[in-house]
């Protein structure tokens, strides 16, 4: 099975060959999308959110310390211990859908795990990484001068590892399991899931959107700027049809984040 994104763009290629050549690329395209990515498990997507809010909520109802596991473990920074939970309940998510895609027939390199056409991808993902950085400063600008809160505590607690341990699984959770969860499901299924069916310009728009409102348990403000981030790792996956470069930015923003932040302004 093709992905979506050749089929639309032979589809463009193929479309100025006359009547008859546009009636069977039509005819092909509407085979595709009869195999198409079901829009019906885009929800699916928000289960990683949800069901880390439901571990805490119900450690809590039964009178448990939902924070006492991680300080077992070395882990006191109870921002960190929250993103290792969800990260956690992401993989859950996103293996889940990845086999359940698998049942469908669709394979791992269908969904972008390849490698992009060129090396220029990479760089474009570097460039993407110092966008999004400088980003912050005007969404923070808007939402000061607007009063619409950054986040919904008075003073959010973020990722500020201490010690080695905590030092290591934040490298582990931020850098690499993170991407890992989060790309595959906005950039590999949701994004052609709606490339099948829209245009590829509204496609992108689309789950940055739906990024966005991923990250409405932080807040208002973030939900913008997570929206303006999400068209960078949407682009990269349009244009080199590969979630490689969109792993690589994802895990460098992250290092930026989640580490050098905490490390320079903690």
């Amino acid at each position: 099975m093709k992905p979506l994104w050749h089929v639309a763009r032979s589809f463009d290629r193929r479309a100025s060959l006359g009547a008859w050549g546009r009636a069977v690329t039509r005819e092909s395209l509407a085979v595709e999308q009869r195999r198409s990515l079901p829009l019906s498990w885009v929800p699916l997507v928000f289960a990683g959110p949800v069901l880390r809010s439901v571990v805490f909520w119900v450690a809590e109802l039964g009178g448990l310390d939902p924070y006492g596991v991680g300080r077992a473990l070395g882990i006191t920074d109870r921002a960190l211990w929250s993103v290792t939970v969800y990260a956690l309940c992401g993989a859950i998510v996103t293996t889940v859908l990845l086999r359940a895609l698998a049942h469908r027939g669709w394979t791992l390199a269908e969904l972008g795990w390849r490698a992009p056409e060129n090396g220029a991808a990479y760089g474009a993902a570097l460039a993407g990484v110092a966008g999004v950085i400088l980003l912050w400063l005007p969404v923070a600008a808007v939402a000061a001068v607007t009063g619409l809160p950054m986040f919904w505590e008075a003073r959010p607690s973020f990722v500020s590892p201490h010690t080695g341990v905590e030092l290591v699984v934040a490298a582990l959770v931020g850098v690499i399991v993170v991407p890992l969860v989060e790309e595959p499901l906005f950039r590999g299924y949701v994004l052609q899931a709606l490339a099948a069916r829209w245009q590829w310009q509204l496609a992108v728009l689309g789950q940055a959107v739906l990024f966005g409102l991923y990250h409405v348990f932080v807040g208002p403000g973030m939900m913008l700027y997570t929206f303006l981030w999400a068209i960078v790792p949407g682009l990269l996956a349009w244009r080199w049809r590969s979630l490689w470069p969109c792993l690589l930015f994802h895990a460098l923003n992250n290092v930026w984040a989640d580490l050098l932040v905490p490390m320079l302004f903690g």
